[in-house]
């Protein structure tokens, strides 16, 4: 069994996606330390009038002891803000009148704590690529250990995993002596956002875009291509 295990995001890039497409259990890691200025309230898509990357932001309350699943947004303001960006960004796209509206639909009745907030968001993107692995929250695991390194190993060992898959960033912090005491395999993802093209709006190709970018533009099956084909775990 493969698992991979994650923070939340709102509204995730196809990085994301295809993380969890390469796992037979993707664990959704919502009760640690909410990150201030990081992709858990907020995501980028594409300005087609100046090319350039905007920022969509859930305004949030949150300090920063405060786990991710205790975070709620600032009012509900912004949800009528972000639907009408998203409207004038990508309406003209190909795919936007297929998908647009039931995607609105679902973060204008999204909870107003941030990890349900995206968690819904989540759940119903994957329902539309048609992912077939298991999605766990991680309060299903409990207990687990403080400490990171500890946590995420005991996650795996408790699910029966025999590979876990990790980002590159997790070369910086990863104990490997505790995944080889657990005998489970540490998959590195090599996903190259550069080579990951598709059309956008606009002349110029931007990386590390929400994967909504992608669906309006080329649709669901082209947008389930490119995550499943992007990079593939090999056995």
């Amino acid at each position: 069994m493969t698992v991979s295990i994650h923070q939340p995001h709102f509204l995730p890039w196809l990085g994301y996606f295809n993380k969890v497409w390469n796992s037979d259990v993707f664990v959704w890691l919502h009760n640690v330390q909410f990150r201030k200025n990081y992709f858990q309230n907020r995501t980028r898509i594409k300005n087609p009038q100046t090319g350039q990357p905007y920022w969509l932001t859930v305004p949030v309350h949150a300090s920063i002891t405060t786990p991710i699943d205790q975070v709620v947004e600032a009012g509900n303001k912004w949800r009528k803000s972000m639907v009408s960006t998203i409207e004038q960004f990508y309406r003209k796209t190909p795919f936007f009148k297929e998908l647009g509206a039931e995607l609105l639909s679902e973060l204008q009745q999204a909870p107003s704590n941030l990890d349900r907030l995206n968690y819904r968001l989540f759940v119903f993107l994957l329902s539309k690529l048609n992912y077939k692995g298991k999605v766990i929250r991680v309060e299903e695991l409990l207990p687990l250990p403080e400490d990171p390194n500890q946590r995420l190993v005991e996650i795996c060992h408790k699910l029966g995993a025999k590979r876990y898959i990790a980002g590159q960033g997790g070369r910086n912090y990863l104990d490997l002596l505790l995944w080889e005491q657990k005998n489970i395999e540490i998959i590195w993802q090599r996903f190259d956002p550069i080579s990951v093209y598709y059309t956008q709006a606009g002349d110029n190709f931007l990386t590390g875009l929400s994967i909504i970018d992608c669906l309006f533009n080329i649709g669901i099956d082209k947008t389930r291509e490119l995550v499943q084909n992007s990079w593939k775990v090999t056995a």
